[in-house]
């Protein structure tokens, strides 16, 4: 990145004589040894009152003697008296004296902003200058710093600024700002050094700064920072700028990071019908990122659930699409619930890819839940806790995350929100009795809410403490279990069997103590509760499920090995150590 020097010596000219004198004094006041003294201040010539300037002063140093004197004189310059400065320091005894130059108060007889556009001065400047202002070179200072860096950020890094047509009067110093832009300045090109990690167009928009465009200090401060938010590239060392006579371009230097993921959960659930066969679950996760250079995301996740379910997730994410700030977001789940009903959902978004791994998303969202089977429904005259259900959804999501390292993070967090609002319609089913739909309203109105959050904090050494709560809900005239969310298990709440809970609202809170022994490697203990309650099909139920377990992640030549086991409590069941659940997985970053 380009220096700033250059044009600090523009901007503090009127404190740089101030600086140079605190080091000439600082070194010449060594032969003061260590010796404690008490520091007096003597004005002359335009004497003010002393104790307006200078605080109460105890015993002090040489050193800070010398820094007390001199902080006064600009106490002073900056109230308008300009030619205030340090003549002599001397000592006496245990004083350490210095002499200080006052000098009149001077104010603007008029301060104008002469070639500078309106557009580049603070909104406190006088559109008609400063008159009758005491003359307070932090205040020009300030000034000044505003103009430059709105033309640092609108094409002119080389502008320059100072005071023109200076002239004493006899009540004070008339003046005009003069600008000198210096040349427009584009980013001709970007440079990627190193491997060729991420297609140039995605950098561009991800960044927000193309060839041809105008350069732009704001937005070129903040690369270094955006690329280290990217998971799956690293910047090998800082971006620079090289100018020339000819072009202007940035420079890049970038190595592939590994973001992509497979992961895999077995679950051990024992038999609470006492039989003493446990039952077997599955989680298989593949994420695979920026495999075609896109910053693209393309997900698979299968799950093995009791009793005889499965849960099919296949998710895809494509941001900045032919070159614009939008991107598609697009999502299919399939879940069969035993031989009960099959949900089919698809999802299709526009994205908006922001800093890192955040964003945000408007979508249209498609459910169909169907009944597998109508066997032995001909006669009934009630409808059953399932129905054949569409539901077309509008609704937006965002993502929001800051960690310090993604996959052990010791610190950061992490926030989803998500809502929409759907059209619901009661298919009839031949296989059911017409009478069951009486009285059942077949269209209606549908919201649901989610907001979920993670905060992990750093207690003290390898210590680190994580909480995180999820709470939803789902609003609409006589629901149906297959309509309802479903929670429970590893990735929710621990100690219960997976998806095994049926609610229409619930509030979550996990709160788990890590202790790391290695950089993706910690021992836990976790507790989570919840509140819940099912609303629907003539049912009303609400509890407060409670669990807790410990459990070690634990790196391995093949990846992140987790093992962990979880009791859970619910209604007014007493906690057994039969029923704990066991669950071995791996996560391989690659």
């Amino acid at each position: 990145m380009k220096e700033r020097k250059n044009r600090f010596i523009v901007r503090m000219s009127s404190s740089m004589f101030v600086k140079a004198l605190t080091l000439f004094l600082l070194i010449n006041s060594a032969v003061y040894g260590q010796k404690r003294f008490i520091p007096v201040a003597v004005l002359s010539a335009g004497e003010t009152n002393a104790a307006d300037v200078f605080a109460e002063a105890g015993e002090k140093d040489s050193l800070r003697c010398i820094r007390y004197f001199l902080d006064g004189v600009q106490v002073l310059q900056g109230n308008g008296h300009l030619g205030a400065a340090l003549d002599t320091v001397y000592t006496e005894g245990e004083k350490i004296i210095g002499k200080i130059y006052v000098g009149p108060s001077l104010a603007w007889t008029a301060l104008s902003a002469g070639n500078v556009d309106d557009e580049l001065l603070p909104g406190n400047f006088p559109r008609n200058g400063f008159s009758k202002n005491k003359i307070d070179p932090k205040r020009l200072e300030i000034i000044n710093e505003h103009i430059l860096t709105k033309c640092e950020d609108s094409g002119y890094p080389f502008a320059t600024i100072r005071l023109d047509s200076l002239q004493a009067e006899a009540a004070g110093v008339r003046a005009v700002l003069q600008l000198n832009k210096g040349p427009q300045i584009r980013i001709d090109s970007i440079r990627m050094n190193g491997s060729q990690v991420v297609a140039p167009v995605y950098l561009y928009n991800y960044l927000g700064i193309k060839p041809g465009d105008l350069y732009d200090e704001s937005q070129l401060r903040k690369v270094d920072i955006r690329l280290r938010e990217l998971a799956f590239l690293q910047a090998t060392r800082p971006s620079g700028l090289l100018f020339t006579d000819d072009y202007t371009r940035l420079d890049l230097f970038l190595a592939p990071k590994k973001a992509s993921q497979f992961d895999g959960v077995i679950g051990l659930l024992p038999d609470e019908t006492g039989k003493g066969k446990a039952t077997l679950t599955g989680d298989v996760h593949l994420k695979l990122q920026n495999s075609f250079k896109r910053g693209e995301v393309i997900e698979l996740n299968w799950k093995q659930l009791p009793p005889r379910s499965q849960d099919l997730k296949i998710h895809l994410r494509y941001p900045f699409l032919f070159n614009t700030p939008l991107g598609i977001d697009a999502f299919l789940n399939v879940y069969k619930r035993d031989t009960l009903f099959v949900d089919v959902i698809r999802n299709l978004g526009l994205l908006i890819t922001l800093k890192g791994n955040n964003f945000v998303k408007a979508f249209v969202n498609a459910k169909e839940s169907n009944l597998q089977s109508t066997a032995g429904l001909e006669n009934i005259t009630v409808l059953p806790p399932y129905a054949d259900i569409n539901i077309t959804g509008y609704g937006a999501t965002a993502h929001f995350e800051e960690l310090d390292y993604r996959i052990n993070p010791r610190q950061g967090f992490q926030l989803d929100a998500n809502s929409v609002i759907g059209n619901r319609n009661i298919s009839r089913n031949t296989g059911i009795n017409p009478e069951a739909y009486e009285n059942i309203p077949l269209q209606s109105t549908q919201y649901q809410g989610l907001l979920e959050w993670q905060l992990f904090v750093p207690i003290t050494g390898n210590h680190v403490a994580t909480i995180g709560s999820r709470s939803a809900f789902i609003y609409s005239e006589n629901l149906f279990d297959n309509e309802l969310f479903r929670i429970g298990g590893l990735k929710s709440l621990r100690g219960f069997d997976e998806e095994s809970i049926f609610a229409s609202s619930y509030s979550m809170l996990n709160i788990e103590y890590r202790f790391l022994t290695d950089i993706n490697s910690f021992l836990f203990v976790f507790i989570n509760g919840a509140w819940y309650e099912r609303n629907g099909s003539g049912i009303y139920v609400n509890d407060t499920p409670l669990g807790f377990g410990t459990g070690y992640n634990f790196q391995t030549r093949l990846g992140i090995l987790s093992i962990s086991y979880a009791l859970g409590k619910q209604f007014d069941n007493p906690i057994q150590v039969r029923n704990g659940k066991v669950h071995f997985g791996i996560v391989n970053y690659f």
